[in-house]
């Protein structure tokens, strides 16, 4: 189960990655809004559901400068860095989820582009729309900021 901001671009692609790797079905459930970077792990899942009234959000990387005075080619090494990295995370979510890579970087690039569970659907990231439900004999770990 799966809500969460975002983060950090590299380390949500390290963890997707990683997920793609264990010999194991892992089912991912969107509970509530999935944004930015968590829709890439959100996608590694090899089945995926959303509850109805959950959502996604897809933006253009950010990059966080305090107060620094940067020349012109520290300005274009980190436009390079940030396109590499918008353009990973539609390269990894395009290939988790079979949407097409200009699909992918179409809903990064026009800004806030915020899809309901309907939508998603339609657009086959998720499998189907469902309600989360944890049995009562399952034993599970959180990870998260709580």
């Amino acid at each position: 189960m799966i809500s969460s901001p975002g983060g950090d671009v590299t380390e949500g692609l390290n963890i997707a990655a990683f997920m793609r790797t264990l010999p194991a079905k892992i089912i991912t459930h969107n509970i509530g809004q999935t944004d930015s970077v968590a829709n890439v792990i959100f996608a590694a899942g090899t089945t995926r559901y959303a509850t109805e009234n959950s959502s996604f959000l897809f933006h253009g990387v950010s990059m966080n400068l305090e107060k620094q005075s940067l020349i012109e080619s520290q300005l274009a090494e980190l436009h390079k860095n940030a396109k590499r990295l918008r353009e990973n995370i539609a390269a990894a979510f395009a290939a988790y989820t079979g949407l097409s890579i200009a699909a992918t970087e179409e809903l990064m690039i026009s800004g806030g582009t915020i899809l309901t569970a309907a939508e998603a659907k339609e657009k086959s990231i998720i499998n189907d729309i469902r309600d989360a439900k944890i049995p009562a004999e399952v034993q599970f770990i959180s990870i998260g900021n709580a």
